[in-house]
């Protein structure tokens, strides 16, 4: 898969089974490690919303997005979420700048899983339908991979990443 400019694409090889990956997309506990108290919940049936939690100390809450695909150990699909003025708070952006982002196409991620071996287990994440110059699909080419990353560490060594300090890197 080769990114594009409307698409986010990452694979990587993970030491565990499908099951178990299956479980720590699926399962809110899961989630909420290696997403750092935050991210998605829902039961996972096709058509069924996709609640989202935009901080630790938030309730879940439906942002509109629906899961689109969901085959246990072999595929789950949903569509993204807009901006939110939780996000525009997060980031400080006025009311007219979290208007012009919302204008941007709902966009959807893919997770493909399926096994490399006995102990090994391929992840291939897609996230696509975004719009040429999208402030999302910029949004979330930089946060896959380090959720992904926290994924992997988790299912790999029962512990997700520690909290990422981003100031450490500005200097």
């Amino acid at each position: 898969m080769t990114p594009t400019s409307t698409e986010f694409a990452y694979v990587t090889a993970i030491r565990t089974t499908p099951e178990r990956l299956w479980r720590a997309l699926t399962d809110p506990a899961d989630i909420r490690r290696y997403h750092e108290g935050t991210g998605p919940d829902s039961d996972w049936t096709p058509g069924a919303p996709v609640r989202w939690r935009m901080s630790p100390d938030a309730e879940y809450r439906d942002y509109g997005q629906r899961v689109l695909a969901a085959e246990p150990r072999r595929r789950l699909s949903y569509t993204w979420h807009n901006y939110e003025p939780e996000i525009a708070a997060l980031f400080g952006w006025s009311d007219e700048k979290l208007a012009e982002l919302r204008q941007e196409r709902i966009s959807k991620v893919t997770f493909e899983i399926s096994p490399l071996g006995a102990e090994v287990t391929r992840l291939a994440v897609v996230h696509d339908d975004f719009e040429p110059g999208s402030e999302m699909l910029k949004g979330v080419s930089e946060g896959w991979p380090l959720i992904l990353s926290s994924l992997k560490t988790l299912l790999e060594t029962g512990e997700p990443l520690p909290p990422l300090d981003f100031s450490a890197t500005e200097a």
